[in-house]
């Protein structure tokens, strides 16, 4: 049984994915908030099903087989309460994404349960004050500098469980979580950063509708090289965020952080040299009409949380 056991998870880690597969849940929500926003016209609402319909479709075509097979969380107690596993998200270069379509939902509670040196954030959703038994479709993305996740879940009306991102900061694990501001009024965000080296897995759950993270510290020791953030100054929650990343859409490694002071800032991607960052600059004020005075370069550690940046007056 245990050589079984090691040649299925052989086979599940040698399955090769594309590049572009683990986006394509996140594309599909940006490409349908988009064009419904340029167009809110009845047309648009029935082409953008039809895009992340066929996304959702693609996506369970390449992960069902490997979502059958045993992942390295296999042996993870199960969670009382849970509903039927529709898949493991496996992720690529840092992006999963799941769920199907469904509108008029409501993220009702965010919960932290805790077994052992294993922790579980469960996301639920409910549709008419009742459980949701679908969910909806979502993406999630794994990042560092500082390590963080962030969770996008589409058609969404009512964030009630935002009050519980506090709460999740009694983890042992968890430093902060925090909402993030989106132009789109059915479009849910919101990070979770970590204070320590963790490994983390995604399951989606139906009748009930759930996400569940469940995180663990890793204790291997990773030395990670300074970067050098290219973002904006920082600001107070709101639009700002919202219309930096909507001129930088596209840009690979663009993401709303949260600094030290409480303020928040949207990224550019990091740099391994500033003077990489620098020549990014300067190609995102010709490409995408940014005035360099808005964009600023700092460099961090891996484990610093970003630092707080005011905005330059005109006369600097």
């Amino acid at each position: 049984m245990s050589n079984r056991m090691d040649l299925f998870k052989k086979t599940y880690n040698e399955i090769d994915i594309p590049d572009q597969l683990a986006s394509i849940a996140d594309a599909a929500i940006q490409r349908g908030k988009i064009e419904r926003k340029r167009t809110k016209q009845a047309n648009s609402i029935r082409w953008v099903k039809r895009v992340v319909a066929g996304a959702a479709a693609l996506f369970i075509l390449f992960t069902i087989s490997i979502n059958t097979m045993p992942t390295f969380a296999s042996s993870l107690e199960k969670i009382p309460g849970l509903g039927q596993l529709v898949r493991t998200l496996q992720f690529n270069k840092g992006s999963a994404g799941g769920g199907t379509i469904t509108d008029s939902t409501a993220i009702n509670v965010i919960s932290l349960e805790k077994k052992g040196d294993l922790e579980h954030i469960v996301i639920h959703f409910q549709q008419n004050n009742k459980d949701q038994q679908m969910t909806n479709s979502f993406s999630v993305n794994y990042s560092l500098y500082p390590k963080t996740m962030t969770f996008s879940i589409g058609g969404v009306r009512r964030f009630s469980a935002e009050k519980d991102l506090a709460e999740l900061k009694k983890s042992s694990l968890i430093a902060d979580a925090y909402p993030l501001i989106s132009l789109d009024d059915s479009l849910v965000r919101f990070n979770i950063t970590f204070k320590n080296n963790i490994s983390y897995e995604v399951k989606e759950y139906k009748e009930p509708a759930q996400v569940v993270l469940t995180i663990k510290r890793d204790s291997a020791e990773t030395d990670l090289p300074t970067v050098y953030s290219l973002r904006t100054a920082s600001s107070a929650f709101g639009e700002t965020q919202g219309i930096y990343e909507e001129m930088l859409a596209g840009l690979e490694g663009v993401r709303t952080l949260k600094d030290q002071q409480g303020g928040y800032f949207v990224e550019a991607g990091y740099y391994s040299s500033e003077e990489a960052a620098m020549g990014k600059m300067q190609e995102i004020v010709k490409t995408y009409g940014i005035s360099d005075h808005s964009l600023y370069i700092e460099q961090r550690e891996a484990m610093q949380d970003p630092q707080a940046i005011n905005a330059r007056s005109d006369n600097q």
